[in-house]
């Protein structure tokens, strides 16, 4: 084999063996109302999936619906995330700060709780928000100050997407 084809074989064998990322596991940022949540929670990998326990709230992975012009947006997996966007009535970006302020953003893992404040804040970036179709989509971001037993610690929310059918 010639030197010329050998490096080429090399190349596409090199080519071929594509390192996955936490990032390669979200799903693909949409608006079609395919019923989509991911982000990543410190660098790892969050998405939606059901309880490992019998739950009596009967809560579904991944919720969303409008109401009194909130956009409530909530999705369970290994903890859960939450966002809340206050008078959400067309696309554009939304910021993400204290619950007194009606827009926020939550997380809940096995440790404790974390909420934006006025000083951990984030972004929403509604791309669509249509009521008739039911249809919520955009991206996320924020950071989130812990609660009660993780006071003190923050967690960093990035890359955040969701393509969601509305209640």
């Amino acid at each position: 084999m010639t030197t010329c084809r050998l490096l080429t074989l090399v190349l596409l064998l090199a080519s071929a063996c594509k390192k996955e990322t936490e990032l390669d596991a979200l799903p693909k940022a949409t608006r079609e109302g395919k019923h989509t949540f991911g982000c990543l929670v410190d660098g790892k990998a969050f998405l939606p999936k059901p309880a490992q326990a019998t739950s009596i709230t009967n809560r579904q992975p991944l919720e969303a619906y409008v109401y009194q012009g909130y956009l409530y947006i909530s999705a369970r997996g290994d903890g859960g995330v939450d966002i809340v966007v206050k008078e959400a009535f067309k696309p554009g970006k939304y910021f993400l700060n204290s619950t007194s302020s009606g827009s926020n953003g939550y997380y809940k893992d096995a440790t404790g709780q974390y909420f934006t404040n006025d000083v951990q804040i984030g972004e929403v970036d509604l791309t669509r928000i249509d009521t008739l179709q039911k249809i919520a989509a955009g991206t996320f971001r924020f950071s989130a100050a812990g609660i009660s037993t993780t006071a003190g610690k923050t967690v960093t929310i990035t890359d955040g997407r969701f393509d969601v059918r509305l209640k």
